[in-house]
């Protein structure tokens, strides 16, 4: 018989907290991973177990239920199909919920929900109040980019919670720890509030952490035609090279994790975001870390350009760190800084 067990948050992580600061910082504290038969189970649960025993979080498995009616407008109710398959999915939660138990020694929760997976899964993320939301992808054949599903992009659109997407393939291949670790960083708060996060990481896993700049290429235009005008936009692009040189190197003999394990990059291209997508597959990156915000911060949308973009065309493991806490805006319409999470020490790239 189908139980369903509730797991509450626990109370307190030392890691959530920062000096003098009461905003938390990025922890893990409960993790829910969804169920919605896209693809095996086997792999969101894996990435659950490997941060779970990182970070010591609790699991929640969820899969909902969604009826005939809310897919296909209305029909007849077959209360006893319903039944039954109703107690079909509570049998195969329950057995992952087992195996996952057995592998991991850790207590594990499991919902079974009804209505629609998007409402559902975010809703519930509230209610235990995860911290991350697991989710998967696959590939396909017949199209570059990495199928989300309609789910997945209704649960990044409505939820403030940090993600984290499965890549896998139709049949998805068994879960192989991270051995090397991307953190893109543009010098903001945010997308250094990360690093914390990711160096637990790669001290678990023994992995390489590769921190890497992109400087924006600078190319003739309508507005940027004068030749003395694109001179000036690529002598400073050159300085921000060297700035974001010294202030990777400042952040890399600043962070917790071995210093031999850290590489930093600076790279100058034209197309940032794309750059990012083709780097992390051809330099073997098994998971990018990376803020759901960058500078610029729009809080009126969940994530920023830069994540959304490799969100939907990576095919690398993403683990996207929320960075608000709720939708802020400052009185004039711009980010409030001040909500970011706190700076981790290094010092800002010298005025140029």
């Amino acid at each position: 018989m189908y139980t369903e067990e509730r797991v509450t948050r626990p109370e307190h992580d030392p890691d959530r907290s920062h000096a003098g600061d009461p905003r938390p910082r990025h922890g893990i504290q409960h993790i829910l991973v969804c169920l919605d038969g896209s693809m095996g189970p086997a792999l969101c649960i894996e990435y659950a177990q490997s941060l779970a025993s990182t970070f010591d979080s609790a699991i929640t498995l969820i899969h909902v239920m969604q009826h005939h009616d809310d897919r296909f407008g209305p029909h007849t109710t077959d209360a006893l199909g319903w039944e039954i398959s109703r107690q079909e999915a509570g049998a195969r939660l329950n057995t992952l919920k087992e195996e996952a138990t057995h592998a991991s020694g850790r207590r594990i929760g499991v919902r079974l929900e009804q209505g629609k997976p998007a409402e559902r899964i975010v809703a519930l993320s509230r209610e235990l109040g995860a911290d991350l939301v697991i989710l998967g992808s696959h590939d396909r054949s017949d199209h570059p980019s990495w199928e989300l599903g309609s789910t997945a992009q209704q649960v990044l659109a409505a939820a403030r919670s940090s993600v984290l997407i499965a890549r896998g393939s139709t049949v998805p291949p068994p879960f192989v720890p991270p051995k090397r670790i991307l953190v893109p960083l543009d010098g903001s708060l945010r997308t250094e509030s990360v690093l914390p996060t990711a160096e637990r990481i790669a001290m678990a896993h023994g992995a390489r952490l590769v921190l890497i700049h992109v400087v924006e290429e600078p190319l003739p235009t309508c507005v940027l035609a004068d030749p003395e005008d694109l001179l000036l936009a690529r002598d400073l692009a050159t300085r921000l090279e060297t700035q974001a040189t010294r202030y990777l190197e400042a952040l890399r003999r600043q962070v917790g994790y071995d210093e031999s394990r850290v590489d930093t990059h600076v790279e100058r291209q034209t197309d940032k975001r794309q750059f990012l997508v083709e780097l992390s597959q051809r330099e073997g990156i098994d998971l990018i870390v990376l803020s759901a915000h960058g500078c610029t911060c729009n809080v009126a949308r969940p994530f920023g350009s830069m994540t959304a973009h490799l969100l939907t065309h990576s095919n690398v493991p993403l683990l996207v760190l929320q960075d608000l806490q709720k939708p802020e805006l400052h009185a004039h319409g711009e980010p409030d800084e001040r909500s970011a999470p706190p700076r981790r020490g290094a010092p800002a790239p010298e005025s140029i």
